[in-house]
């Protein structure tokens, strides 16, 4: 048996093992119906008013439907986008990170390319100095209330590890609950009727937990 020592990165505890484990050959991922494409993340102002918010934008490739036997091959019904998100925002030596996360569903995607935007409110922008990317973050994508496998474009680089990746999700699930409701999907913004984000703004089922 392979002993184990607990490392601390940047504030996730992970299990490291002492001898190298043994690496699994894996066969070629299957035809996803949906994946992330990209997350990017900005500073933006509504029309007219000097107020910064955070701006996290998830691009989504939809394929098309594993299945054959639907109405219409082009759609991908009931798809859940769910965003996690974790700042550093320490400060005079007091040791701080806050978990956000936001969930929106959307009844159907056609097949192409989709982006959808959350937002952190400029109180909250404030208060902890954001200017930068977060710490670490994940996409997670549902189908059909099944988890659809997202590769590495959907989360952050810290989170590449499968031990830390746990770890984030363990403590995200503990301190989140805190923070419920203040990372806003576009829906519930001020943003909602700008021009710049109505040419590709999917409908939305239910959002923001």
């Amino acid at each position: 048996m392979r002993r184990m020592r607990l490392n601390l990165i940047h504030g996730f505890a992970v299990a490291v093992l002492l001898s190298p484990p043994l690496i699994a050959e894996t066969s070629a991922d299957e035809a996803r119906q949906a994946e992330v494409q990209q997350v990017r993340f900005s500073t933006v102002q509504p029309a007219g008013v000097s107020r910064n918010w955070r701006q996290m934008a998830v691009q989504i490739q939809v394929h098309g439907p594993a299945e054959t036997d639907v109405i219409n091959t082009r759609f991908v019904d009931d798809v859940e986008v769910t965003v996690r998100k974790s700042y550093d925002v320490s400060s005079g030596g007091t040791e701080k990170i806050r978990f956000y996360r936001a969930s929106v569903v959307l009844p159907t995607l056609e097949r192409g390319r989709h982006t959808l935007h959350f937002f952190l409110p400029p109180e909250v922008v404030r208060r902890d100095r954001i200017t930068g990317d977060p710490q670490a973050y994940e996409v997670l994508l549902r189908l059909g209330g099944n988890e659809q496998e997202t590769g590495s474009n959907a989360r952050s680089s810290l989170l590449a590890r499968d031990s830390v990746r746990e770890s984030f999700r363990e403590r995200l699930e503990v301190e989140a609950e805190e923070n419920d409701g203040i990372l806003l999907p576009l829906h519930l913004t001020p943003f909602v009727n700008e021009q710049r984000y109505l040419r590709d703004m999917p409908s939305v089922r239910r959002g923001g937990e």
